[in-house]
């Protein structure tokens, strides 16, 4: 692996480890603020983080926070976007090998 491989390989570590951070404490704000009776984190938002690939972080988040894991609708939302996140991975990966 060259020099520029490494390199691009610790940034995608770095940014997924951001976002995956991101994600966690997104959850864990909004599980504060349900608490709190205080306006809350839109779930487009959280899907967002998702989406972007804050979703390992987003479910250990809600797993350990106990939040979002009785809403339904939400975790259908969540299951498909982890779905499509997971889809574009493998795309870009087979699109730069072949």
């Amino acid at each position: 692996m060259d020099t520029s491989s490494q390199q691009f390989v610790l940034f995608i570590a770095s940014a997924l480890l951001i976002v995956n951070v991101g994600s966690v404490i997104a959850i864990w704000l909004d599980k504060r603020r349900a608490k709190k009776d205080q306006w809350r984190i839109k779930e487009s938002a959280l899907l967002v983080w998702a989406l972007v690939g804050g979703w390992p972080g987003g479910i250990w988040a809600m797993r350990r926070f106990r939040h979002k894991t009785s809403k339904r609708s939400f975790i259908a939302k969540y299951v498909l976007v982890v779905l499509f996140n997971i889809a574009l991975v493998v795309a870009v990966v087979f699109a730069a090998i072949a």
